[in-house]
């Protein structure tokens, strides 16, 4: 899911400007066992097209750039947050529900005109949406996680309170494949040390586990093993080196970590929690490809899959039903989305209709086998709209 820090706004405008790059390379290996298996080698079908029917588009009720958003992965509504900038330095701000099928807004949630505020959607977890309300006080926010519960009210019912240091911000959440309220949250300060803790929730009753205290140097990807309560946190490297992926056990605090394979930067990780299978994507550098990895996380052994045609691989997702991973790759013109069972045999390619902001969400609805992603709309040149796809 996409990273949380304290000036979300100023977060959003550089995801929107952000420019989809990579250079093909020669492939070498590093850091664990590795096999690859080239994309364009592999066994696909692609029977979408760029003008797919059935696509369904979600505008924002008030026309604004959407400020977070998520699916229910068992249900038929998502949530969504939207702000519309001011000449005055202010916005029109609001949350929303809408409908899967239709792509209709369900429920206003809540609505502020005139204001410094924020509504930041977090995520929906076991039919919780969880929202971020940062109130403006001061040149500083104040903020509080809201959650919606059940989804279907449309209000605001309650809250989650993470207990968050001082000087010190939730960074993210990890999502839950399986559809639960238990996940990983990780906690950083940004004074240059990047020590951070590390910690299970469920968000649904409001509890929480130990603080697991990390220094870290960098701001990591987070996902969750359900099966074995550890988080599972993703480092991204240089251009020359190889990033760091980390299993931390959330009850005693045990850290085991090993190399990628893959070059500079982690895009997206996601993790089966049955078979204890990590994915991640890797940008490459001037020797190694841009990759998918798969990686089994107790043996500490992997395999890669090289993107071509100066694609980098993006956010990636995790399909629990039908044992998929779904990942996201573009370049500077086209963008789709690649469907891998957990051998690396890739299964899907899913061209977009319209250009996505990057690097952002794939929100899953597995049971009915759909997905949502961000749409740039030009001329505005904004995060104004969501779109689906199916796989």
């Amino acid at each position: 899911m996409q990273n949380r820090i304290n000036d979300v706004r100023s977060v959003a405008s550089r995801l929107i400007v952000m420019v989809l790059f990579g250079l093909l390379c020669l492939a070498v290996s590093g850091g664990v066992a590795v096999r690859f298996v080239r994309a364009s080698e592999a066994s696909q079908t692609d029977d979408s097209s760029a003008d797919a029917p059935g696509v369904v588009i979600v505008h924002p009720r008030l026309g604004g750039q959407v400020l977070g958003y998520d699916v229910d992965r068992n249900g038929t509504q998502g949530v969504l947050s939207e702000f519309v900038s001011l000449n005055n330095g202010n916005s029109n701000v609001a949350t929303e529900t809408f409908d899967q099928k239709t792509g209709k807004i369900l429920k206003v949630v809540a609505k502020k005109n005139d204001t410094l505020d924020d509504y930041v959607t977090q995520g929906i977890f076991a039919g919780l949406g969880l929202v971020l309300y940062q109130h403006g006080v001061q040149n500083h926010f104040q903020n509080n996680f809201l959650t919606i519960n059940p989804l279907d009210d449309g209000k605001f019912t309650g809250k989650w309170t993470p207990r968050i240091k001082k000087n010190y911000q939730l960074w993210t959440t990890s999502v839950s494949p399986e559809g639960s309220a238990n996940v990983a949250a990780y906690q950083v300060t940004f004074d240059g040390s990047f020590k951070g803790d590390v910690f299970s929730t469920n968000i649904a009753t409001n509890t929480f586990g130990p603080q697991i205290p990390l220094i870290l140097g960098d701001l990591p990807l987070l996902a969750y093993n359900s099966k074995t309560n550890q988080a599972v946190l993703a480092h991204s490297g240089t251009p020359t080196t190889h990033p760091v992926i980390q299993t931390v056990d959330l009850a005693e605090g045990k850290v085991r970590q090993f190399s990628a394979f893959g070059v500079d930067t982690v895009n997206g990780m996601a993790v089966d929690s049955s078979t204890g299978t990590a994915c991640i994507t890797t940008e490459g550098g001037p020797f190694t490809p841009a990759m998918v990895e798969f990686y089994n996380l107790a043996k500490q052994t992997g395999f890669g899959v090289p993107l071509t045609g100066g694609n980098i691989g993006l956010d990636v997702e995790f399909d629990s039903i039908h044992k998929l991973f779904l990942a996201a790759q573009g370049d500077f013109v086209n963008f789709s989305v690649l469907v891998f069972d957990e051998k690396g045999n890739l299964k899907e390619t899913i061209p977009v209709q319209k250009l996505p902001v990057s690097p952002a969400l794939i929100a899953l609805n597995p049971e009915k086998r759909i997905g949502f992603l961000p749409v740039i709309v030009e001329p505005q040149h904004e995060f104004l709209e969501l779109q689906s796809f199916k796989y």
